[in-house]
């Protein structure tokens, strides 16, 4: 498992996490799982954490390139940023602020967050619809910068 993880990343690190992860999944889904197929299913985990880790870091990338490059971090802008996208979390209502954290930040599915909020899929996916939408106004507004149809 441990090799195929490697071949994956090509990060021993990532690699050893994601197995170590597969294995605690295995251990509190063991009655779940038939005995002849544990192998099968450890792999499919490991691919899967694997590539959620990867669309995590590359979501990260896409968001803010400047981050990416070092000759271009500067920690005094990154914290201006930052505080710019928690003054403009602030102003969204609890449950939009709640639901776009869990999916954009850590990663949660539909499926999960509507089981964690009690709320259907489609209203999950409005939701964060409209927070994102909000999150983007506010954000605009706060900063002074004018929106400009395309």
């Amino acid at each position: 498992m441990y090799r195929f993880a490697v071949r994956y990343t090509a990060d021993g690190d990532s690699a050893l996490d994601a197995v170590q992860d597969a294995l605690v999944a295995l251990w509190t889904r063991h009655s779940e799982v038939e005995a002849d197929k544990a192998k099968g299913w450890l792999i499919r985990v490991i691919y899967r954490q694997l590539v959620d880790q990867h669309r995590r870091e590359e979501r990260f990338r896409i968001l803010s390139p400047e981050l990416a490059q070092d000759e271009w971090y500067n920690q005094h802008d990154n914290y201006e940023l930052h505080d710019a996208m928690q003054q403009a979390l602030s102003q969204l209502p609890d449950q939009h602020r709640a639901i776009l954290l869990m999916k954009d930040l850590e990663g949660y599915q539909y499926q999960e967050i509507a089981q964690l909020t009690g709320l259907d899929v489609p209203q999950v996916t409005g939701i964060l619809y409209r927070a994102r939408i909000n999150l983007k106004k506010a954000y605009l507004k706060l900063n002074n910068i004018k929106q400009y149809a395309i």
